[in-house]
């Protein structure tokens, strides 16, 4: 029984040894024992810090770099775009110099005049027999001037060996001197018929047209009445009612300047004929005469001829980038350089893609940022 005590007495001895070397130490096996510095393997230390900076130290933050190149502002301009008709460069009125019947007409309306300008004949017959009047007349004054030279002559020899009076020598000279001066008058006559010989045709400047005609062959035209309406259609003329700032915008476009035939969709050059001096006192307007002279187009007078011109715009409106623009909720603002946000309204797009806009804080030749 002693013994069976003593035996039960050393396996609880050897179980309390055995819990106690088993749980005193939390460290793993391969451990080393306390007091014992751990060995390093070598280069392990640098892996070591460069793995806890990696992990201490942030990223840094890459931030996008934003332009800081800048633009003006330019003026908007406002479009104006006005309408004229072409018409002849010149109209003239042909009316007839003499009275007669007409003989015939060689122009109708719409022909063009031929290198003599020829537009009507009239009945010359009494203007001919006139001419053979006068030309007879001339005949006779002729022979009457060489019959009284050998009478002067003859009585001046007499008188030189005064078997003639004085007198009577006077008398031949006086004859001699009247049928002179009726010859030489008739000889005016003769031109004065020849120019109305001339008239009897009525003519008008070449290359020009018939716009209206009045007379018909076989009527009878008396002086001064008119015969046909004449055009020059080989440069258009478009008039235009210009006001003073319009006429400021149609000077800087240069000396050549720009149309548009709408009715036949086409441009043209054109240049300034002329400019009133004075105004128009209902519309307070300037008469513009603009001058078309070459074309591949018929010219005539009624082509619609529009007019553009670029004014500047009354409120003030510039022209801006779109890149410029920067939007927030609904308003839209401009970068100046120095970061200052400016507010604008946007008014519409101009043909080069820009935006029109307005506001009280931006003016023409202000800079901003292209690309805020």
């Amino acid at each position: 029984m002693k013994r069976l005590v003593v035996y039960l007495m050393a396996v609880c001895a050897l179980c309390a040894a055995a819990g106690l070397a088993g749980c005193g130490s939390d460290r793993f096996a391969d451990d080393p024992k306390p007091g014992v510095e751990k060995s390093s393997v070598p280069g392990s230390a640098l892996a070591e810090a460069a793995a806890a900076e990696v992990e201490t130290k942030e990223a840094p933050v890459m931030e996008p770099t934003r332009s800081r190149e800048t633009f003006t502002a330019s003026s908007a301009a406002r479009r104006a775009v006005l309408t004229g008709f072409t018409r002849a460069r010149n109209l003239m009125t042909l009316v007839s110099e003499e009275s007669g019947r007409v003989h015939k007409v060689v122009a109708d309306v719409g022909d063009t005049l031929g290198e003599h300008g020829l537009f009507a004949e009239l009945d010359t017959t009494f203007i001919e027999l006139d001419l053979a009047g006068n030309r007879a007349d001339q005949q006779r004054l002729k022979s009457e001037l060489a019959y009284s030279e050998k009478e002067l002559s003859r009585y001046q020899e007499l008188v030189e060996s005064k078997n003639a009076a004085q007198s009577t020598l006077d008398n031949n000279v006086r004859a001699h001197q009247t049928a002179l001066q009726q010859l030489r008058a008739k000889q005016i006559e003769e031109r004065v018929l020849m120019e109305r010989m001339k008239r009897f045709s009525l003519l008008g400047p070449p290359g020009w047209k018939v716009v209206t005609r009045y007379i018909e062959p076989g009527e009878w035209l008396t002086k001064g009445e008119k015969v046909a309406e004449l055009g020059r259609y080989d440069v258009l003329l478009v008039p235009f009612a210009l006001s003073s700032e319009e006429y400021r915008a149609l000077k800087e476009q240069g000396e050549t300047l720009r149309l548009t035939l709408t009715d036949l969709n086409m441009p043209v050059a054109a240049t300034v004929a002329r400019v009133s001096p004075g105004f128009d006192p209902q519309t307070r307007k300037i008469n513009v005469d603009l001058e078309i002279a070459q074309g591949d187009f018929e010219f005539r007078g009624g082509l619609r001829a529009e007019l553009v011109l670029d004014l500047p715009d009354p409120g003030g409106a510039v022209l801006v980038p779109a890149s410029a623009l920067v939007k927030a909720y609904e308003d839209f603002f401009l970068m100046t350089p120095d970061g200052e946000r400016v507010r604008v309204v946007v008014l519409g797009s101009s043909d080069d893609g820009k935006r029109r806009v307005t506001s009280p804080d931006v003016r023409p030749g202000d800079t901003f940022l292209l690309q805020p």
